[in-house]
């Protein structure tokens, strides 16, 4: 890969890391979804090896992790602490959705309980 954008396709290999994990998906999972080897989406996420990834795959992993191509490819100005910090902002935010569907969880359960007490489902 050229020196030129050899930061460039690390940022991007970092993404695809990340949303992989997100994703719960191990590189293998991922791999086999995308029909290329665990060892070259390695080399993706890590930017080594002087690997380079094409427009169709790239689109095929933005399609595969459900994610905006633009979100992958965005990297003006996104290097090294903007990427932990990136990162650390959507950890947060993922959180917040877990916890929301909890409480959804939650609530939805109660409202299940209050149906059968109310049309008389069961003796509470």
């Amino acid at each position: 890969m050229k020196e030129d954008c050899r930061e460039e396709m690390r940022c991007i290999g970092m993404r695809i890391a990340g949303f992989r994990k997100i994703r719960n998906l191990t590189q293998a999972e991922l791999a086999d979804k995308l029909f290329i080897s665990k060892k070259y989406l390695s080399h993706i996420e890590s930017a080594s090896a002087n690997k380079t990834i094409s427009l169709p795959l790239l689109i095929r992993i933005s399609r595969v992790l459900d994610v905006e191509l633009a979100l992958l490819t965005d990297i003006d100005g996104v290097y090294k602490s903007d990427l932990k910090n990136f990162w650390s902002d959507m950890k947060d935010t993922f959180a917040e959705i877990k916890k929301l569907n909890d409480d959804m969880d939650r609530m939805l359960d109660q409202l299940e309980r209050a149906d059968k007490i109310f049309s008389g489902k069961t003796k509470e």
